[in-house]
């Protein structure tokens, strides 16, 4: 069974009986979710969004740079909402793009 490591261990994408999966440490536990995508290249992309997801929920105090949106190499909202751009990411916590229960 083949696994790579990411994240200095913190993502751990596996092949399961079923396909891939992942194991992600966040700070509140552990989670085993299974991937939707059959091909190694595509399941790493699920697996980076799922990880990124996961540490976003259990960080008490979100920034920008923890959404998917946000592009690193500019430093802004992939979205274009200038709270992104002028705050470094502050205002995630109330952001409607960042949590989608808004």
């Amino acid at each position: 069974m083949a696994s790579l490591r990411y994240h200095a261990g913190r993502m751990v994408l596996y092949e399961g009986s079923k396909g891939w999966r992942v194991r992600i440490k966040t700070h509140t536990g552990k989670l085993d979710l299974p991937l939707s995508c059959k091909d190694l290249e595509q399941a790493v992309i699920e697996a980076e969004q799922l990880y990124a997801d996961a540490r976003a929920i259990t960080n008490n105090k979100p920034r920008c740079q923890h959404c998917i949106h946000w592009e690193f190499v500019a430093a802004q909202c992939g979205l274009g909402f200038p709270e992104g751009r002028s705050s470094g990411g502050v205002f995630a916590k109330s952001c409607s793009a960042f949590w989608a229960n808004h």
